[in-house]
Parts: C-alpha cells; sequence; structure tokens
C-alpha cells in the first residue's frame, strides 16, 4: 500500500509542477515563508483551547504568500485579517481619511497605535499601494509525509493550490497509515462569486451557521468579536467539517446575497437502517471504521442577506438540514434536547459595528421548535495601550443547530449561560492580559447534574527586551491550576533559545529548545523535553514546532524524557525542504510555490 500511494502522489506532484512552470512565466512574488514567532505562539494559545491549528496556520500562510494591502483594505477586510486590534482599524482608517496613502514601514511606524516593533511584526503580511495591486496567478504544491516508528504505513497529505483573478482552484489529498488510498480527497473552485466543491461557511456570531475554525474567547479580547467572511474554499484535511456542494455570492451596493446547497457523505453507525452515532475522527483503519465510512448523508440549503453600511453590517441567516437516515440515538437525560429526525433549521439575525473606540456585536436565533439563543458582546479600545471585551450568551438547553460554530464550552451551542471577560494593557515593555469566564449549566450534561457550573480563568504578564527577548508568565485555573513561565531569547542574528516550564498540582513538564538559521536556506530546530505527572488527567500538552501546514500537539504524562530535531533546506528558489525527527515519528514536508 506504501507503494501505491507514493507512486501516485510522485504523479499528482509532478504533473502539478510541470503544468505550473509552464504557466509561471516571470516570478515576481516572493517565496513562501516561515510564520513569525508571533503569529505561532498566537496559534499555539488558540489551539490550546480547542480551534483547528491547520486551519489557522493556513490562514496566516496565505496572508504571507498575498499579503494584505494596508491602503486598498476595507474595514471587513482588516478584522478579518486577524492581524490589528479595534484600536489600530480604526487609526489607520482615520489616517487614511486625513492623509491619504501609506507608502512605506517607516510611515506606518508615525500612525498612532504602531509602534516600530508592532511594524515589524506585520511586515511580512502587509504591502503598500495607492490601490489594490493586479492580481497575478500562482501555484503552490506541498507534500507531508508522517511514519511512526512502530507502526506500518506512511501518513501523506498532498495539497495544490492555484491562484488568478477572479480564479482559484484548491486539491487537498490525504491518507492516514493503514487506509485504503486514497481515503480523502478534497477539491475546490472560486470563479468570481460562484463556488463549487468543498467550502467552509461562517456567518453572523456562529449561532447558525460556522463550518470553519474559530477563535477561542481566551486569545485576546478582540477575539471575541467574530466577523464572518461568508464562502471560502475549503483547504483543510480535516474529513467533516466543511460543506460539499456549490455556492454564490453576489454583492449589489451596500447589500450582499449569498445560497449554497451541500449534500455531504458522514461517518456514521447504522442500526436497522438508522443511525445511532456520528463520528468525526477521519480514521478507517478497522473493519467496523470502514463499515461506517459515508454511511450517512446529510443535505443542507442555506442562506445569507446582509446590508453594510458605514461602520455598521446587519445580516440574516438561514438554514435547513436533514440526514437520509433516521435518528435510532438513545434517548438519556443528557442527550433529550439534542435530537431530532426529519428536516432541521435555524434562523438567525447578527449586528456588528463600531461607535469610535467602541464596538458592538451580537445575534439572536432560533431552531426549528422555537427554542432561542443569543449572544452579545462590546470591545472598547481607546487606546493601543488598553484594550477590553465582555461577552454575555444565553443557550436554551433544547436549542439544536448542527452547524452553529459560537463560543462555547461544550461541544454543541445549547444549555448554558454565561459570561466572558477580558483586558489587556500594555506599558512600555509590558503587557498585562486577564481573562475570566462563567457558565451556568441548567440541564444535565454528560456525567454531570443539572443546575453544574464552571469557572475558568487567566493572568498573564511579559515582558519584551530591547533585544527582542521576551520572558511570559501565566497563571490559570480550569478544572484544576495551571502555571507557565517562559522565556525567548535571541543569541546574535542566527541563534534562538526557548525555554518553558509548565505545572499544575499533580505534575511539571519543562523543555528546553535551540534555534539556528545561519541563512536563508538554512534552519534547524531542536526541543528536550522532560516531565512527570501523575496519570492522564493531569497531562501537559507542549504545542511543538513543526512541518508547515501542521503543529505537533503532545499530551505528557508519567515520566520521561523526549527530544526533536526539525530541519529546514531552501535548495533552489520557490522550494522548501523540512525534515522532522522525533524518537516516536519522522515527519517530511515539500512545498514548491511559484508566482506569475
Amino acid at each position: 500500500m506504501c507503494r501505491r500511494s507514493g507512486g501516485s502522489v510522485y504523479g499528482t506532484l509532478m504533473f502539478t509542477l510541470f503544468s505550473g512552470i509552464m504557466l509561471a512565466g516571470a516570478a515576481g512574488a516572493a517565496r513562501a515563508q516561515e510564520l513569525p514567532a508571533m503569529i505561532t505562539t498566537l496559534i499555539e494559545q488558540l489551539a490550546e483551547e480547542g480551534c483547528d491549528a491547520e486551519a489557522l496556520i493556513l490562514h496566516y500562510e496565505g496572508l504571507l504568500a498575498r499579503p494584505l494591502n494596508l491602503n486598498a483594505a476595507t474595514r471587513r477586510e482588516l478584522v478579518a485579517s486577524g492581524l490589528l486590534t479595534l484600536f489600530q482599524q480604526e487609526s489607520l482608517l482615520a489616517w487614511r481619511e486625513r492623509y491619504g496613502a501609506i507608502r512605506s514601514a517607516a510611515e506606518l511606524a508615525l500612525v498612532e497605535g504602531f509602534p516600530p516593533e508592532v511594524v515589524a511584526e506585520l511586515r511580512p503580511f502587509v504591502q503598500f499601494g495607492e490601490t489594490a495591486p493586479a492580481q497575478r496567478f500562482s501555484n503552490t504544491t506541498s507534500f507531508k509525509g508522517r511514519n511512526k516508528w512502530r507502526e506500518k504505513g506512511l501518513s501523506v497529505t498532498a495539497k495544490h493550490s492555484f491562484e488568478a483573478p477572479q480564479l482559484s482552484l484548491h486539491a487537498v489529498l490525504d491518507n492516514d497509515p493503514r487506509e485504503h488510498f486514497p481515503d480523502f480527497i478534497s477539491l475546490s473552485g472560486q470563479w468570481k462569486g460562484f463556488f463549487a466543491g468543498d467550502f467552509t461557511a461562517r456567518f453572523g456570531q456562529g449561532l447558525v451557521v460556522w463550518k470553519s475554525f474559530s477563535l477561542s474567547a481566551f486569545g485576546s479580547p478582540a477575539t471575541v468579536a467574530r466577523r464572518g467572511n461568508g464562502l471560502q474554499p475549503y483547504r483543510s484535511t480535516d474529513e467533516s467539517n466543511f460543506f460539499r456542494g456549490a455556492g454564490w455570492t453576489g454583492r449589489f451596493g451596500h447589500w450582499s446575497v449569498t445560497a449554497f446547497a451541500s449534500r455531504n457523505a458522514l461517518d456514521a453507525r447504522i442500526v436497522d437502517s438508522s443511525y445511532t452515532s456520528i463520528t468525526t475522527g477521519g480514521l478507517h483503519v478497522t473493519e467496523t471504521e470502514r463499515a461506517r465510512r459515508h454511511s450517512l448523508h446529510e443535505y443542507v440549503l442555506g442562506a445569507n442577506v446582509a446590508c453594510e453600511r458605514g461602520r455598521w453590517h446587519i445580516g440574516v441567516t438561514g438554514a435547513a438540514y436533514r440526514y437520509d437516515k433516521h435518528n435510532g440515538r438513545r434517548v438519556q437525560d443528557y442527550n433529550r434536547y439534542q435530537q431530532y429526525d426529519g428536516w432541521w433549521g435555524n434562523l438567525g439575525a447578527d449586528w456588528y459595528g463600531t461607535l469610535g473606540s467602541l464596538r458592538l456585536f451580537g445575534e439572536v436565533a432560533v431552531d426549528a421548535h422555537l427554542a432561542p439563543a443569543a449572544i452579545a458582546g462590546l470591545l472598547w479600545s481607546p487606546s493601543y495601550n488598553f484594550e477590553t471585551s465582555f461577552t454575555a450568551r444565553c443557550y436554551a438547553p433544547a436549542y439544536i443547530a448542527t452547524h452553529a460554530g459560537a463560543h462555547s464550552t461544550l461541544s454543541s451551542v445549547s444549555n448554558q449561560i454565561g459570561g466572558t471577560g477580558s483586558v489587556r494593557w500594555i506599558h512600555g515593555p509590558w503587557t498585562l492580559q486577564g481573562d475570566l469566564e462563567y457558565v451556568y449549566y441548567p440541564w444535565k450534561r454528560y456525567r454531570a447534574e443539572a443546575g453544574t457550573q464552571q469557572v475558568k480563568g487567566r493572568l498573564l504578564l511579559s515582558y519584551v527586551f530591547h533585544n527582542g527577548a521576551m520572558l511570559l508568565s501565566q497563571l490559570s485555573y480550569g478544572s484544576t491550576w495551571k502555571a507557565r513561565l517562559q522565556a525567548d531569547l535571541p543569541l546574535g542574528k542566527a541563534w534562538q533559545l526557548a525555554a518553558r516550564a509548565d505545572a499544575n498540582l499533580h505534575g511539571f513538564a519543562a523543555y528546553a529548545g535551540l534555534r539556528w538559521q545561519p541563512s536563508k536556506r538554512w534552519s534547524l530546530a531542536a526541543r528536550l523535553t522532560v516531565w512527570r505527572t501523575e496519570d492522564w488527567a493531569s497531562r501537559i500538552c507542549f504545542y511543538e514546532q513543526n512541518v508547515p501546514q501542521s503543529f505537533a500537539v503532545e499530551s505528557y504524562y508519567g515520566k520521561g524524557i523526549g527530544a526533536y530535531l526539525l530541519v529546514k533546506y531552501a535548495p533552489i528558489r520557490y522550494v522548501d525542504l523540512y525534515l522532522k525527527v522525533q524518537q516516536g515519528y519522522v515527519s517530511y514536508f515539500v512545498r514548491i510555490f511559484i508566482p506569475g
């Protein structure tokens, strides 16, 4: 099976590479770059809260390949980029209105809220120009493999993206060890406002439809305010978090209209022509897993109508969906209000607006039986040095929204009343952030009675030195107390030292890492980790640097010592090679970027 998969992927890579070379012509864009530490730290924090790390990485890698034009970007595009705070967005727009285009990074540093150190971090993701530059095409092909030492078979992921004016095409192939090749193929295309194949959908605050990655409420105060970007091509390897069908978005002045339809195959356990459970892991190795593969189909119809005028956005989203088999799940107290049969759906209205340094947002929705759900919040950022936010939510126990993605402490958007508050203060090199969340669950949950509650909190303090070194400390509380101490220290131009220690009431884990980058062609990173905890319940997770488009999530429990080595080599322009060797597995990655 390995030989077969390797040959097929090799043929695909050669074909896409050849076609890209034939189309590329004169190369004029910068080569693909690595994500800077500012973004990888953000991804680690968000992944720790349950976000899809792969989707986040693809989002920021896309910004590296196609930087945001700060002079042509609309308010919506500035928000959707995830790069700027509320104060920075409004400060930038006010500068443009008063003084015109920003022509350089040095001029950007004159804008309030953009000190030189922030400009240096943003520089790889932004560009300057009077208007949006003429869009050119590009091809990006990547191949990722992973092989565990004691496990037969190879994990393979191959991706290809073609970007041209008003046209984009994407292909994803993914295969886990011992699966029948190919296990997962995703194709998507976009031409002007038309979508076909696999796509994601994000509207409002996520109470009706948010089929994509979602930012956590504990990232920063600004991440609580979501800004949907409608339909987008799908480029991830998650085998369940997308729609498969067709869609269209049209814009008419201040109005936009979106409609989509999907028929997607799901993995489910089928008993007597009824489904008793739906699985989303994507593994099809055992006979049982293979029997569940694509045994259930879901039909989805959705639409969104929105009006955006000035600083305000108002939208209405509706979705209807059903499975092609009856619901055969066993009714329990904890899932009594999470079951339906036949057609189901949701209807919601959302708003998003800015009043000076204040941003207001929210959404209200009902399901097919009129069970309600609501979320509302505000974000206040009177200066670059201060930002705070508060969000309140109330989801009825009976509210059912299969494709919702609003902030929730449960796997579903239901059965909770809660609030989240966050404050961040910057004073020179110091940054202080505090987060607090309280949730009350009125109905019974799995292995929990009715009337339970949960409190989560985090206090973070960091200091950035003049040479770029950073010291960070964090104290958090969820199910137990946790503490973290982290340091990043540059050693000259080519060396970087990183160390971190995490501890809870039942154990600790710590690592020391060293990175060496003598040139743009070579980069080496190594890490040594030690840990000692009582059991799986007291495990400590580290999000390790890995090959592009992925993050290694390692859970440490018991006691032991581990290490890894990650090597990057760029033999020629527009080609990157990566190799990671760890005690448990080896991963490698090839990326070919051909600009036009």
